[in-house]
């Protein structure tokens, strides 16, 4: 602080005149932002006169998504079948162990580790099964 009768921060700041908003880097910033909202608003333009154009390939492609998501669902539900079915196959053997019947899994057979499987149902319909997940 180069004032001699300021004695704290903001006696400082309400003397100090506003500092500049438009810097050179600002403008390049702006002028940027300016660019690229022209590319983006010329893109959607082309691409709805494009969709005018090519209706046939529109509907083409929205028929494609359509049955890439009913696949999608069905391989899910496959899936999700499939790992009940494994659990419920390790948790009878279980049981018959328990009860002290004879598994016909060997002690250090992988299966036994179904038991632990998640089963929920927690996905929704509209779930397009990118979760990264190394499940399936």
């Amino acid at each position: 602080m180069n004032f001699q009768d300021v004695y704290t921060l903001q006696q400082a700041l309400n003397l100090a005149s506003l500092p500049r908003l438009n810097t050179a880097e600002d403008r390049a910033e702006h002028a940027e932002r300016q660019r690229r909202l022209l590319v983006a608003q010329e893109d959607e333009r082309v691409m709805a006169e494009w969709r005018q154009r090519h209706s046939e390939d529109v509907a083409y492609e929205q028929a494609y998504w359509a049955r890439r998501r009913e696949e999608d669902t069905r391989r899910r539900r496959e899936t999700r079948l499939e790992r009940r079915q494994r659990k419920a196959l390790a948790n009878a053997q279980s049981d018959i162990v328990a009860a002290g019947g004879q598994s016909f899994f060997a002690p250090n057979d992988d299966r036994w580790l179904d038991i632990w499987l998640d089963t929920s149902d927690d996905t929704a319909e509209d779930d397009n099964g990118d979760d990264d997940s190394d499940l399936e």
